[in-house]
């Protein structure tokens, strides 16, 4: 399979509304992504496709010296072939390119999958968000002290 990792662009962001409500059910919507694609210049939004089709994308702000998270997956069908660790190394490598001293990102309490891989990448549970997604799960708040 090959791949590429890129920034999003405009035609991206009805596979990325597709994706999250097949993957979370909700979606952070097209006119919010939209605006951040266009007016939030501490957006970074990056996209791996895979064989020429999208396969997943990963949504960060980085500002100051921090950097967050905003929402990650990789659709399921290219789940479990390492693009996820792919993406979220190139985010963190681009952190540490913009000289960030932390990554703060929430994942539901009951995200084993991503828990683990954000483990790998030595994010350390901080604290929880209590009832934080729609149907009351909590999240957990991890962050990654850069070096």
């Amino acid at each position: 399979m090959k791949y590429c990792i890129r920034p999003l662009v405009e035609r991206d962001i009805i596979n990325i509304v597709r994706g999250e409500e097949e993957i979370f059910g909700s979606t952070l919507g097209y006119d919010l992504i939209y605006s951040e694609l266009k007016l939030n210049p501490y957006a970074h939004y990056l996209v791996v496709e895979i064989d020429g089709h999208f396969g997943g994308y990963i949504g960060l702000w980085i500002y100051e010296n921090n950097a967050e998270i905003i929402n990650f997956f990789i659709i399921e069908k290219y789940q479990g072939l390492g693009f996820g660790k792919l993406l979220l190394k190139f985010a963190v490598e681009l952190c540490e390119m913009s000289h960030i001293q932390s990554i703060s990102l929430e994942v539901r309490e009951d995200n084993q999958k991503a828990i683990n891989l954000y483990n790998k990448f030595d994010f350390v549970f901080s604290h929880y968000r209590k009832n934080y997604y729609n149907d009351s799960t909590d999240a957990l708040v991890l962050i990654k002290k850069m070096r």
